[in-house]
């Protein structure tokens, strides 16, 4: 009977156990039914937080904006208190980027908690979780939660405790972020009551790494939206400079119109006057019975007249070609002769300064087509100006040749005065003082420099083996 009885009391166990497992087995699916369905909640939730943040307009996205969005997302269901992002800085460290706390949690201890756990959590490299365990109403938590998960670490007593206890919290979570095998940021979160961690716990860790993405994206979005609003300023600097230009260049015309009507007007009344000046001259210095010193006078006037009147018709000349009212007579004419005539017209300035002058034209040279006034002012110019810079006893040549590879041909002149140490300012007279020799022929060859390019060629200078300058004036046989 005896055995009886205890067979019936061990099959009672076995059923009771059974059912008991039962129990429990439907309670775990029903516990898990429902936290997949709070994930995928919360994962809805989410995907309409970024997708709102993408077709946001940018005003609108703002890290706060996108940060309080997940807090009082994640607020609402589990009623954290605090949550801070901390993520990877230039050095490697995790370094706090937002806080955002409710009125339960005090700010400074918070602060101070998130710090030390997110040092916890580069020490370890996992997750990191702090329980006020002293507290006498703690709340009971049963086994099944995910605190003893095998990724979690659970620390209690010690300064997380004083922590917790001074941020009016029970318990706080640090959930690690990885990106790449690298841990790139961390989320901490902490509750009032350890119940409602305990219920977030899953929850966190789903939604971790979204807040990153998102608060990483609103982050590039508000230094895209500063880069264009630089990038704006500048554009409205440049707006302003180039109207600033833009009246500053009409000014400039303006001023070159006036320049060249005063221009106009005085060679015209100039050249009255001077051209009695000069013919008065001629005909004193035609008379015989001028005595010595009244036939210098004389001649110093016709002289200091001739000079007055070539620098009016440089002038005029420079004027006209600003103006772009150059225009070509072209005709056939013998290059040999104007090269000699060239020579001839600047003897006496060679004379005067002691320096010897010499012309060669290569036989293959004979009959061009160009502008024969324009040419002979180019090559009588730089002639002037080779002479003006090379000292007394010195030489100066001029040489010109055919070109056997196209239809052009070149005067290359050389003297001997100084190098010049800048090849490119060779024919820059801007910083000549007063008083220097070459300002005699510097309005000369500027204007010769600008009638190279209305004939269609090419100046060049360099430094000859000799020493002193070489230039070579490269024209075509016949401007297009």
């Amino acid at each position: 009977m005896a055995e009886r009885r205890l067979d019936e009391f061990r099959l009672r166990a076995r059923c009771a156990e059974t059912g008991a497992l039962r129990a429990i087995k439907i309670a775990m699916g029903k516990r898990e039914e429902e936290a997949g369905t709070e994930l995928q909640a919360l994962s809805r939730a989410i995907v309409d937080l970024l997708y709102a943040q993408a077709c946001a307009s940018e005003d609108a996205d703002t890290e706060a904006d996108t940060y309080r969005a997940f807090f009082e997302m994640l607020q609402r269901r589990w009623h954290l208190c605090f949550i801070t992002i901390y993520l990877r800085d230039q050095h490697g460290r995790l370094c706090e980027s937002v806080t955002y706390c409710d009125a339960h949690a005090a700010r400074d201890g918070v602060r101070q908690l998130g710090e030390q756990l997110t040092r916890a959590v580069e020490e370890q490299k996992r997750e990191v979780q702090a329980w006020r365990k002293s507290r006498p109403d703690a709340v009971k938590r049963p086994h099944h939660t995910d605190r003893g998960s095998p990724a979690g670490a659970e620390l209690a007593g010690g300064k997380f405790d004083l922590l917790l206890e001074r941020s009016a919290l029970s318990a706080a979570v640090a959930v690690p972020i990885h990106a790449h095998g690298e841990l790139i940021g961390a989320l901490v979160a902490g509750a009032e009551a350890e119940e409602h961690l305990d219920q977030a716990l899953c929850g966190i860790r789903f939604v971790a790494p979204p807040i990153v993405i998102a608060f990483t994206n609103a982050r590039r979005n508000a230094a895209m939206r500063e880069q264009r609003r630089r990038i704006e300023c500048l554009l409205e600097e440049v707006r302003c400079h180039s109207a600033a230009l833009e009246e500053a260049n009409r000014e400039l015309q303006r001023v070159a119109r006036y320049r060249a009507l005063f221009l106009a007007r005085m060679s015209h009344e100039l050249r009255t006057p001077l051209t009695a000046i000069l013919g008065f001259a001629e005909i004193l210095l035609e008379q015989e019975n001028l005595s010595q010193t009244q036939r210098r006078f004389c001649q110093r006037i016709q002289d200091a007249g001739l000079q007055l009147q070539a620098s009016l018709e440089q002038l005029v000349d420079l004027s006209r070609l600003e103006a772009g009212l150059t225009d070509l007579f072209l005709h056939e004419f013998s290059l040999r002769e104007l090269i000699h005539d060239c020579c001839r017209a600047v003897a006496s300035q060679a004379q005067r300064r002691g320096v010897r002058l010499s012309s060669f034209v290569a036989p293959e040279v004979g009959a061009i087509v160009s502008d024969e006034s324009k040419l002979r002012h180019v090559v009588s110019n730089f002639l002037g100006h080779a002479i003006g810079r090379t000292p007394a006893g010195a030489s100066v040549s001029i040489q010109a040749d055919r070109r056997a590879d196209c239809d052009r041909f070149r005067i290359t002149i050389r003297d001997q005065g100084a190098p010049i140490e800048d090849l490119s300012l060779a024919f820059d007279f801007s910083e000549l003082g007063n008083d220097d020799a070459l300002n005699i022929n510097a309005l000369g060859v500027i204007i010769a420099q600008r009638l190279v390019t209305v004939l269609g060629g090419v100046v060049r200078a360099a430094h000859h083996a000799d020493g002193g300058l070489e230039v070579e004036l490269d024209f075509p046989e016949r401007p297009a």
